[in-house]
């Protein structure tokens, strides 16, 4: 795991700004690397890696070979499954243990073809996390550092324990 990244700060209802310490959540990942390297996930069938569990900042790659489409180039849903996978598994950071997150919007933009050997390199950042939502923004890069696709994902956030005042009960 890599050391935290200083990054913007991440709208939240309702919430003191960054840099109080008695607000600052604790993560911890509800999963672990033989759970998300399973034969049957259309992760490990890609080949995505994910290097940095930084919750604020989640990377992961994707080898070019295996993922290309026709002309040789990167396949544009190979793009969106790396974007997917990175902006579910933060809100599942998000939602914490005994949590469940379900994906809402997912749109991906290709600004240029990846190329060549080697992979791509997804980088996750939040945009706006609230209690029952959470947008995240995934820039995809090659190994030359050019922008090959942005990303955007929104899931629902099912959180443990977190639920409306009770109703008052009438005697």
């Amino acid at each position: 795991m890599s050391a935290p990244v200083e990054s913007a700060p991440v709208e939240r209802p309702g919430e003191q700004p960054a840099g109080h310490p008695e607000r600052e959540a604790v993560f911890e990942a509800p999963f672990d690397m033989e759970t998300l390297t399973r034969p049957d996930l259309l992760t490990t069938s890609l080949g995505i890696v994910v290097e940095d569990w930084n919750p604020r900042r989640l990377v992961g790659s994707l080898p070019l070979d295996r993922n290309r489409q026709y002309y040789g180039f990167l396949h544009g849903g190979a793009s969106a499954a790396l974007v997917e996978t990175l902006g579910s598994l933060a809100a599942v950071l998000e939602a914490g243990t005994g949590g469940m997150v379900l994906g809402q919007e997912l749109s991906v933009t290709h600004h240029r073809a990846a190329r060549g050997s080697g992979s791509v390199t997804g980088i996750c950042t939040p945009l706006f996390v609230g209690t029952s939502v959470a947008t995240y923004e995934v820039v995809v890069r090659d190994k030359r550092e050019r922008r090959i696709a942005t990303g955007r994902i929104t899931c629902q956030l099912r959180r443990r324990g977190v639920r409306g005042p009770e109703p008052e009960k009438k005697v």
